[in-house]
């Protein structure tokens, strides 16, 4: 499959052929642990490197390798290894890069079960972990260390939507020495490619837009084969491979991921201009709008898309979020991302409501959302304590 297809031809072809047993239209689904060899010489021959051959399926599986071609395509890398999900590609990534210690530099702003692997786990390994802004180049600059090892960050963090800009990093990263590493799930390759602007890997939770349907867990890698190599060997003796079916799910998911990302960008635009002008909506986080204090980048970056997620605050607290929620008819409160039907879910802290657009109908949408804010505003107007009475006329 040629590299200079255009990304939708790509989305759809790369890592496929017909099956050369049966001509099955479409990669198979190879539920195999173990591969046999015809004879010695075939085996020989493997040991040597020089034919390939699959061995057992923790270290390499048709399905998944098929899945592997066509993501590192798309995201225009020279490999690119599957996962069991995102936290094992972004687990078998860092480990590999700080398992032996050495200093880790990320956002402040990443995906919370990441962070607790940042805080918790590899520290044991003898990494030490610093979180800075690195939505500003004087932060990152001002916060590394002799002894940092990788710089690790999200495209548009989870959950408030900063925009990292990716050539500043890149170029802070080469200056000193060291790989920059993304999580590009927000944004997906259909609206970026990291490596375009330097990034040395890209991760992705394939759960979410790569997937598109909610039905598969999984994680991909993505470098040049030099990197993607090392993290390939340390993920099968992690356990942390791909199998044959999830990979099945996501070859048929990604063919339609640059059709799904139009409408996801299409309708989170709307939905964010809606809540910003809504008066029981404190702040919208969202980088489509001018106001958004990364919105330069962003455009930047990826021109007039900006993802499918948003995340927005009310006015009122708890009880004002209660009642948003219970409103709603047609959104979904669950986690996760980056499926057909849009998600709502509200985080523990600060009251943040992250509202992933999935690609229903925008009017159905739009109208679940008024609905809801109509609910919450009703319940802001109950919890506000009544306006001062305005003071009687002065008698003559």
């Amino acid at each position: 499959m040629k590299r200079d297809h255009d990304f939708a031809t790509l989305s759809v072809h790369a890592g496929e052929a017909a099956d050369p047993t049966t001509g099955a239209h479409g990669v198979p689904i190879y539920q195999n642990t173990t591969y046999g060899f015809r004879s010695y010489d075939e085996l020989a021959a493997f040991r040597a490197g020089q034919r390939p051959h699959f061995v057992y399926a923790r270290d390499g599986n048709p399905t998944v390798r098929a899945l592997e071609v066509k993501l590192a395509a798309l995201e225009g890398a020279e490999d690119a290894v599957a996962c069991a999900s995102g936290m094992a590609a972004i687990s078998a990534t860092l480990l590999h890069l700080l398992g032996d210690g050495g200093h880790l530099l990320a956002s402040s702003d990443i995906y919370a079960v990441a962070r607790d692997l940042l805080c918790d786990d590899l520290p044991r390994a003898g990494a030490r972990v610093t979180f800075c802004d690195t939505t500003s180049s004087a932060a990152v600059e001002a916060t590394i260390e002799s002894g940092t090892r990788a710089l690790y960050a999200e495209t548009l963090s989870n959950p408030l939507l900063r925009v990292a800009d990716l050539d500043a990093l890149a170029a802070i990263a080469r200056r000193h020495g060291f790989p920059l590493v993304v999580d590009n799930t927000f944004l997906s390759p259909a609206l970026l490619r990291p490596l375009e602007h330097g990034a040395d890997l890209v991760i992705h939770s394939a759960t979410k837009y790569l997937s598109g349907h909610g039905h598969v867990l999984g994680g991909v890698v993505c470098g040049s084969r030099a990197r993607i190599g090392p993290i390939r060997k340390l993920l099968s003796h992690l356990g942390g491979t791909m199998g044959a079916f999830e990979a099945f799910l996501l070859l048929a998911g990604v063919k339609t991921l640059p059709l799904r990302m139009a409408q996801h960008c299409a309708n989170a635009d709307r939905l964010a201009r809606l809540l910003a002008a809504h008066p029981a909506v404190a702040a919208v986080h969202y980088p489509g709008l001018s106001a958004h204090p990364g919105h330069a980048v962003a455009r930047r970056l990826t021109g007039e898309r900006h993802g499918g997620v948003l995340s927005f605050r009310l006015h009122g607290g708890e009880p004002v979020l209660r009642a948003f929620l219970n409103a709603l008819a047609l959104c979904t409160i669950a986690v996760s991302l980056g499926e057909c039907s849009t998600l709502v879910w509200p985080y523990e802290e600060e009251g943040v409501i992250r509202l992933a657009a999935g690609i229903e109908a925008v009017a159905d949408l739009e109208a679940d959302l008024n609905q809801a804010l109509a609910a919450a505003a009703a319940e802001l107007a109950a919890v506000l304590p009544p306006a001062p009475a305005a003071p009687a006329p002065l008698k003559e």
